[in-house]
């Protein structure tokens, strides 16, 4: 008997993603992007998507995974917002 590996599709940085049935907001954040406390700007990314609800996910829209400003780093570290409200000197 062969075995067969049922795949759900994956959503990627960038690109359009169908909702399936049982995705949420968080868990579409978290295979995207690594880190599931970015739900807020998916869902605000697509608030204008007609049937988008991000506390009720249906199955069968169609969403965009947009390209972030900064990828979270290992131990929860932010990227590029790091260093927000620091100041740096240049050296000669």
């Amino acid at each position: 008997m062969t075995e067969v590996s049922m795949t759900r599709p994956r959503p990627i940085i960038g690109q359009k993603y169908t909702t399936q049935d049982g995705d949420t907001i968080t868990e579409i954040s978290f295979v995207a992007y690594g880190d599931a406390r970015r739900y807020v700007e998916l869902a605000l990314h697509n608030a204008d998507v007609p049937g988008f609800n991000a506390a009720r996910v249906i199955a069968g829209l169609e969403i965009d995974i947009p390209e972030p400003d900064y990828l979270p780093m290992p131990r929860g570290v932010g990227g590029m917002r790091g260093g927000i409200g620091k100041s740096f000197t240049m050296r000669r």
